[in-house]
């Protein structure tokens, strides 16, 4: 259980770095941005959904109980209620949703930084650590992933 520990606080951390990022380029985007429709409407069509996969995750990690999902049963013709762990038992899904989270919210500020008219690799070392991140986010989701099916495949065989 130790293990399942130290992979859900990493996974809090890489979620808060998340909400740090999200709301760094959003006072980023609001101090810079000229006033106009333009703005309010890009905070809300950019902001609202990154903010709502942020509140999602933090739920997953706050209740990671069993989940319900609904399966359609052909040979029945009807739709079953299956229940599912909302995390593995091993933590990868901790990292895993944390890396999703860091990843979506630099992918916001990169079109953040595009909207302001900031070159991202002219002089300016933050645009190179957001690209640098965001390949590393991904690969660390697909290894989780891979770690996750890992440990249900061993957990099957035994």
């Amino acid at each position: 259980m130790q293990i399942m520990e130290q992979r859900r606080i990493i996974g809090y951390i890489l979620l808060a770095l998340a909400a740090v990022v999200c709301l760094a380029s959003n006072v980023w985007f609001i101090i810079k941005m000229p006033m106009g429709g333009e703005k309010v409407s890009h905070l809300i069509l950019k902001t609202l959904p990154v903010l709502l996969a942020l509140l999602a995750t933090v739920y997953n990690f706050v209740r990671p109980g069993r989940t319900m999902n609904l399966k359609l049963d052909i040979r029945e013709r009807r739709i079953k209620k299956v229940e599912r762990d909302a995390i593995d038992p091993h933590g990868y899904g901790y990292i895993m949703m944390g890396a999703m989270s860091l990843f979506l919210t630099l992918a916001i500020a990169v079109d953040i930084m595009d909207k302001l008219g900031v070159p991202l690799f002219d002089k300016i070392p933050a645009g190179w650590c957001i690209v640098v991140l965001s390949v590393l986010t991904v690969a660390v989701v697909m290894w989780m992933s891979v770690k996750i099916a890992m440990a249900k495949r061993s957990a099957n065989n035994s």
